[in-house]
């Protein structure tokens, strides 16, 4: 299995280590709840280098990205960030991923492709396989690193790396800083639903950058953050995690995200989205809560009235419910909100609601 730069550092700190999509992650240092409530109250920070990193530039790189993402990046304007999909022909989902228009260089046009976990590969094929012979694309992922400080004193925390005359950034904005005298690219983007970062630097600068990020943050409340806190946070705001909530089987369309899909242009997988928006999705992605004691987990059936509707996809025990929650693909006409239904936990059918997604909202 693959190791981010930052491996030692959380041996170090006592991390319980888990396998995810082909890499070793720490899924927590302390206890999952403590990390989630850091993140939710104070600040939190992860690695999330395991996410893969894909430069793309030369003269033909916007005909390429407009070619494969689903987004109209004609009109993504530089130092940005933005979500969408890649899809093959038939219109299911290669991944999804952020785009980041990075500043232009002497040789034009430059994005940063964050792809999911495991995914890095598999997409640099595909771009590859439909870039021009102008088109240079480099894959990053093990050769640099990917921070995320996630939380409401986050902001608080940069400023003490970056210096007091930092003006807030607009979400999904895009900046170079200087912190401890390295250039370091710093998105205003997240995976928790709550003010945060992410930090993207060479390699050879990762482990510097941890300790300060955690000494900076020492007196704000920070805590080092694994991904069993990450996912239930991205759970609560209804956040899809390729391989569970979508992968190849799953189209745009049945997330619900129809406002990541721009039919105004052309890309690939167009003509079969717009054949499945005329005719209707069969399944939709929805979120639900069970109203008795339980944890749901990935594969569990969906029941309605003794009757198979359906498979969740994601599910966890919810701090705020104090019950479980998660989401999962029904037969469309059972997706709308208060919507009674069984789920499977553990040879059971739980009780349990279709409810409005996101599950957290931010008062």
């Amino acid at each position: 299995m693959k190791q981010t730069v930052l491996h030692q550092k959380h041996l170090q700190l006592k991390a319980k280590i888990t396998e995810f999509r082909g890499w070793q992650v720490p899924f927590q240092y302390t206890d999952v709840q403590e990390e989630y409530q850091a993140v939710r109250t104070a600040a939190g920070l992860f690695d999330v280098g395991c996410l893969g990193r894909l430069e793309i530039s030369g003269p033909g790189a916007p005909a390429l990205i407009q070619k494969v993402f689903t987004r109209n990046t004609a009109k993504i304007a530089e130092g940005t960030a933005h979500y969408g999909f890649l899809c093959n022909e038939s219109g299911f989902t290669l991944d999804d991923a952020v785009l980041f228009r990075l500043p232009d260089s002497s040789t034009g046009i430059r994005y940063l492709l964050s792809t999911s976990a495991g995914n890095s590969d598999k997409v640099l094929r595909w771009l590859q396989l439909h870039a021009t012979s102008d088109v240079q694309i480099t894959d990053n992922t093990l050769v640099s690193s990917q921070l995320a400080l996630q939380g409401p004193h986050s902001f608080h925390i940069l400023e003490k790396l970056a210096g007091s005359h930092l003006k807030k950034f607009k979400p999904r904005s895009v900046r170079e800083l200087t912190i401890a005298d390295k250039p370091v690219m710093v998105s205003r983007s997240g995976y928790t639903g709550e003010h945060g970062y992410e930090f993207f630097m060479p390699a050879n600068q990762a482990e510097s950058f941890w300790d300060a990020v955690l000494e900076a943050g020492r007196e704000e409340g920070i805590k080092p953050c694994g991904f069993g806190s990450r996912d239930l946070l991205r759970l609560e705001m209804g956040y899809l995690m390729y391989g569970y909530d979508i992968d190849e089987t799953r189209t745009p369309l049945e997330t619900g995200l129809l406002s990541l899909v721009d039919f105004k242009k052309d890309f690939i997988g167009k003509d079969a989205l717009l054949k499945l928006k005329t005719e209707g999705v069969k399944q939709a992605l929805a979120g639900f809560l069970l109203l008795e004691k339980g944890i749901p987990r990935s594969g569990g059936s969906i029941f309605s009235e003794n009757r198979e509707i359906g498979v969740v996809t994601s599910g966890n025990q919810s701090p705020r419910y104090r019950n479980g929650f998660g989401l999962g693909y029904v037969v469309s006409r059972y997706a709308q909100p208060g919507q009674e239904i069984e789920i499977e936990v553990r040879d059971r059918e739980i009780a349990a609601k279709i409810v409005e997604i996101p599950f957290y909202k931010k008062k």
